[in-house]
């Protein structure tokens, strides 16, 4: 009782700081442990999961170092990579604008058109931080495939693969750099094959995948398990895990024209055309629904040349049948410009044969390129076509100019002219094609344009100072 008495407090410390030491993690003395350690290589693991996740992780490891960082200075735009409602990125974290495939030794590059389309100066960066100067040598906005070059020797390639042979529900990888994060993989499989977007153009014809992209993928990758390419990531549904890729195949068409010519040279035929419905169909005396209808014929173009009339429902392009419209745009753009062609037509209740010689489709950039140079008005103008009446919500069957775009703080912005707007006359003389309305344009600097504009129903007289 002494003893305790005279060492109590002392025992009371002792008894409390043992209790404490009671409680650290196995190993120092302690009973129970707070989790279960693994077993690691001695482990049961399942052969065939074990063999799929080694073979992902090699296949990672080899084909990240082909994948490319492609950034931009000097832009001539916005970013292209965030969308609106993208959240801030901390400071110092701007992503890249894009990614890209070196698809040869001596430094060939594919990307997407809309990664260097705004660029300065474009940079590639590959994943040893190696950094190269890039110059474009071709691009494409229809299908939006750009093909850069690097100056370096014994660089590491990627293989292309057949897109054709993909089959829905195969593993595929996504590699680029998304949001800046450079040579992220993801894995995911393929949705489906065939998707068009918005307004089913002629080269929608993407493959779905629910692999991760976001901005800054774009012109990645989508890789096979055998380690080809099989797409191009270009798109993706905002806030969802949905991407789509343009199949390699199409870019294999396309590369060696961009390599030697810098463009394609699309073919044109110069109609407006529509898919055909059964009572559409039932009233021309048409017993099927397959082939195109054309509603308007372009002035001056190969088709009014050939013969071809408003009413006739085409069903046939140079020995291939016509489903619908999609198939037609298809067949005649990837026919040879100047070729001479056989077009099979439905016209007043029987099959007709008309010869026809493939223009060149002419781009927007190329139409503003051939204005006036001196009369540069803020504003793409382009021919009415089936495509453009259903994106500006037009009127079927109309007819004539539209404002494709508008750049914004230009003379047209300025004097409240819109994308959508119909041109009806420009210095009161009537324009229905380009030549003539820039035949009407005027011819001296200072001089102001009057356009008579159709906005709905409404007719709207504008007057448009050029910048000078």
């Amino acid at each position: 009782m002494h003893w305790m008495r005279r060492y109590g407090r002392t025992a009371m410390v002792v008894a409390t700081v043992l209790a404490v030491v009671g409680v650290v993690p196995v190993g120092r003395g302690v009973e129970a442990a707070l989790w279960t350690e693994g077993a690691g290589s001695g482990s049961r693991e399942d052969p065939d999961l074990a063999r799929l996740n080694q073979g992902l992780v090699r296949l990672a490891k080899s084909l990240r170092p082909a994948v490319v960082q492609i950034g931009v200075s000097g832009e001539k735009g916005s970013d292209p990579n965030l969308p609106q409602d993208h959240p801030p990125l901390p400071p110092g974290e701007r992503p890249k604008v894009g990614s890209g495939i070196i698809l040869s030794a001596d430094g060939y590059v594919l990307t997407n058109q809309h990664v260097v389309e705004q660029a300065g100066e474009i940079e590639v960066q590959l994943m040893d931080d190696r950094k190269f100067p890039a110059r474009v040598v071709g691009r494409d906005a229809r299908t939006d495939l750009a093909l850069l070059k690097i100056e370096g020797t014994d660089l590491p390639v990627l293989p292309l693969g057949d897109s054709d042979r993909l089959e829905v529900g195969e593993l595929v990888l996504a590699i680029g750099n998304p949001f800046g994060l450079e040579h992220s993989v993801s894995l995911g499989i393929v949705n489906r094959k065939g998707r068009a977007l918005g307004g089913a153009g002629a080269f929608d014809d993407y493959i779905q995948t629910d692999a991760s992209v976001n901005p800054g993928n774009s012109g990645g990758p989508l890789v096979n398990m055998r380690g080809e390419v099989i797409g191009i990531n270009t798109a993706v549904v905002p806030n969802r895990r949905v991407a789509f890729a343009i199949p390699i195949n199409l870019a294999k068409s396309l590369l060696p024209e961009l390599q030697v010519h810098g463009r394609i040279a699309w073919g044109f035929l110069g109609v407006s055309i529509q898919d055909l419905s059964q009572d559409l169909a039932r009233a021309m005396g048409f017993s099927e629904t397959k082939g195109a209808l054309v509603n308007n014929v372009l002035s001056g173009q190969p088709a009014e040349a050939a013969g071809i009339k408003r009413g006739d429902i085409i069903v046939a392009f140079d020995g291939k049948p016509i489903p619908n419209v999609r198939g037609l745009q298809r067949a005649v753009s990837f026919t040879a410009v100047g070729k001479q062609v056989e077009v099979q037509v439905f016209r007043g209740g029987k099959p007709e044969t008309v010869r026809v010689r493939v223009g060149e489709a002419v781009s927007a950039e190329r139409r503003a390129t051939a204005a006036p140079a001196r009369r540069d008005l803020g504003m793409t103008v382009e021919e009415l076509d089936a495509e453009k009446v259903k994106k500006f919500k037009l009127r079927e069957g109309e007819e004539g100019l539209v404002v494709s775009d508008v750049a914004k703080g230009g003379p047209a912005s300025s004097a409240g002219i819109r994308a959508g707007d119909l041109i009806r006359e420009v210095n009161r003389r009537q324009v229905r094609s380009l030549e003539g309305y820039r035949n009407a344009l005027r011819r001296e600097e200072a001089e102001v344009d009057l356009f008579l504009l159709q906005r709905g129903e409404a007719h709207v007289y504008v007057a448009v100072k050029p910048k000078t």
